[in-house]
């Protein structure tokens, strides 16, 4: 075949050619359209999954805090969160119960730095089990103290969270708004029993 005859069907073949390179492209494209669907679908099926797990976890972890309030008689139980996961510098409440008339930690306790209260945040990430008796005696920090104050808190129990690597994921308080004999033997028995039906399916705090 001379150039002549190339020349002559040239036009064709690009044409051809430029019809096979679109279709590649259109079905690449749509492969890729089709992948991203299905990521996306995936992805909302996990998230619907995790949002019922979270939903049933909390629920479990507002009974546990019912059953201690109502068992120890106490006045307000909570519990504190180290957030975020990984890099934990601030404390907040989310999960708390309390007694008709008697005020909220949660609306006070809320993204407040660990290096503003580095002495009770150190104690609470150590110790597993503490019994405060005197707030104004026995809480060094100043900002710890004042919200104890300002909510009208005289005595309270806090017990550890541990993740199933013992790293601290929270701590359950139970309060008291007036001076009281805790038995501590009893407060520390209820409070182990929540503590180990919470601290692994204790949802993030978000």
């Amino acid at each position: 075949m001379d150039i002549s005859s190339v020349m002559e069907y040239l036009p064709a073949i690009i044409s051809a050619a430029g019809t096979i390179i679109a279709a590649w492209f259109a079905y690449n494209q749509y492969s890729k359209n089709k992948l991203t669907d299905l990521k996306i679908e995936q992805f909302k099926s996990e998230e619907r999954t995790a949002s019922r797990k979270r939903n049933d976890s909390s629920a479990i972890v507002f009974g546990e805090l019912w059953s201690v309030l109502y068992r120890l008689d106490a006045d307000r139980v909570y519990i504190v969160q180290p957030h975020p996961l990984g890099n934990e510098e601030m404390l907040s409440v989310y999960y708390e119960v309390k007694r008709k008339g008697i005020q909220g930690m949660k609306e006070r306790v809320q993204r407040i730095r660990m290096s503003d209260m580095p002495s009770f945040s150190g104690e609470l990430g150590r110790n597993r089990m503490m019994f405060i008796s005197d707030v104004d005696t026995q809480v060094q920090d100043e900002l710890v103290k004042a919200m104890f104050s300002l909510c009208g808190c005289e005595c309270l129990a806090v017990r550890r969270l541990n993740d199933g690597r013992h790293d601290w994921v929270g701590s359950l308080f139970c309060e008291y708004t007036e001076m009281t004999d805790m038995d501590r033997s009893l407060v520390e028995c209820v409070m182990d029993e929540a503590a180990m039906n919470i601290q692994y399916i204790l949802p993030d705090y978000r």
